[in-house]
């Protein structure tokens, strides 16, 4: 946001009503056209560069501090909330920004006037009083009131809660009566929408998050970096049935980044397949976060040489199947074995046209693309065993392309994950979209947080990093 609309915002912002803010702050944003519903409110803090983040508080919503000469102004938001609480929270935080911007805002009180203007001016951004009256109108009823039904498909449209756009609406008069002490705990909002199958906004909610965070690329030797190999490492594994504990793959890993091939994991555990495929996997890290190349269908090949490169019988890694198989409890067959090279070459094309596009397009798009192509190259099933690593390393090699943080399935995310997969062979994907944004979130705030606090601490080279 140019800093002489924001220096006319911060002007006005001192003597005009929150609902008369709001509607210049849309005015000024969207450049008098009509906004797009449901706004954006994380690209429009971005926009007015502001800094947020994500923080799991217990007692409050959000913390604003202000922006000076040398540093940027930050929203820090409650983690815990769902995501039309924190679309509130960023609106709320944003008015701070406009109004209060000479001062930190972290408010204990919710009768503070400072805090109720800014309640009031998020109600109006989010569902400004003029559209929301105009939606309103298609559901009216013969009198001219909304029903309860028509007030919670309405919150969807604006991307607010029920019971916040209820209150709002009955104050305009557009509902006959004023709501039961439990009517609210008694109507079951989520429920009813699962029941008059509405389509939640979630996951529009959870890529504008995605899209409009600012995170902080780490690198592969930082403290956190290692400690998410591991746990990438630990969970990958227990997904495919191997046994080991965390606090033991923590130690290969450490023992492999000290020792290197002279690390008695590399040499003296050839019978245990759980220790063997560890070790093959944190070469796999190692070679998707550090090569240069780009990833195509000899390149995954080159990734199961290395997860089996210390298997029994290595001369098999890195070659696809001669027969045909099926995926245990899936409920599609995977391609015939002649048809494998051809698949991955259309596989190539896709990633080929991911990658062409990747520095230009949004990261929710990136990761949406790539999940599509992770799931194809489940499908295709090229090799005997290790189908599932390879195409989740796959994933992974294509989110580092556009510097984001890999994603992994927490093994007690296993069966969520499996029913993701199963939906997504029959044809919907959205699922397991939504189900890895989940997770790419995750990681780059907890990336971001880690970052902060490691940043002044030194760093043992010879501790597990668990």
């Amino acid at each position: 946001m140019m800093s002489t609309k924001l220096i006319g915002l911060r002007t006005i912002s001192q003597s005009c009503s929150a609902r008369e803010l709001a509607d210049r702050v849309l005015e000024v944003y969207f450049n008098e056209k009509k906004p797009e519903f449901p706004i954006n409110i994380f690209k429009m803090l971005s926009d007015f560069k502001v800094y947020y983040q994500f923080r799991p508080f217990k007692d409050i919503e959000g913390v604003y501090s202000p922006d000076s000469e040398n540093v940027v102004a930050t929203v820090a938001i409650n983690s815990k909330r769902p995501y039309e609480r924190q679309r509130f929270t960023a609106a709320h935080e944003l008015c701070h920004h406009l109004k209060d911007h000479s001062v930190s805002i972290s408010p204990t009180r919710t009768d503070d006037p400072i805090e109720k203007f800014a309640d009031n001016f998020a109600g109006h951004l989010l569902a400004p009083e003029k559209y929301l009256l105009g939606f309103a109108q298609t559901y009216e009823n013969n009198e001219g009131y909304l029903e309860n039904d028509d007030v919670l498909r309405l919150s969807i449209v604006f991307g607010v809660s029920f019971m916040s756009l209820y209150w709002r609406l009955l104050n305009l008069k557009k509902i006959k009566e004023k709501p039961t002490k439990k009517f609210f705990e008694k109507y079951k909002a989520f429920t009813r929408i699962e029941q008059l199958n509405l389509a939640k906004q979630d996951p529009t909610f959870l890529a504008n998050i995605v899209d409009s965070y600012s995170y902080i690329p780490q690198k592969d030797v930082s403290p956190h970096w290692l400690k998410l190999k591991n746990h990438l490492i630990y969970n990958d594994g227990r997904i495919e049935g191997l046994d080991l504990e965390l606090e033991e793959v923590a130690e290969i890993c450490t023992d492999l980044r000290i020792e290197q091939r002279k690390s008695k994991y590399f040499k003296d555990y050839g019978e245990n397949k759980s220790i063997i495929e560890t070790v093959g996997h944190y070469f796999i890290c190692n070679h998707i976060f550090r090569t240069q190349q780009l990833p195509d269908r000899y390149e995954l090949k080159e990734l199961h040489k290395f997860l089996f490169k210390l298997s029994p019988n290595p001369e098999l890694a890195g070659e696809f199947r001669t027969n045909d198989n099926e995926i245990s409890g899936a409920l599609i067959r995977t391609v015939p074995y002649q048809k494998i090279l051809e698949e991955l070459y259309y596989l190539d094309q896709e990633i080929l046209e991911l990658l062409e596009e990747i520095s230009a397009i949004s990261y929710s798009i990136v990761l949406e693309k790539a999940v599509k192509i992770h799931h194809r190259l489940t499908q295709i099933h090229p090799f005997n065993d290790g189908n599932g690593r390879i195409s989740r390393a796959l994933m992974n090699w294509l989110l580092k392309l556009r510097n984001l943080p890999p994603v992994y399935v927490e093994v007690s995310k296993k069966e969520d994950y499996f029913r993701y997969l199963e939906r997504a062979d029959e044809g919907d994907i959205k699922g397991l979209v939504h189900f890895f944004m989940e997770i790419l979130l995750k990681n780059m705030i907890i990336s971001n947080s880690e970052l902060s606090q490691n940043k002044e601490q030194h760093y043992v080279l010879g501790t597990p990093d668990v």
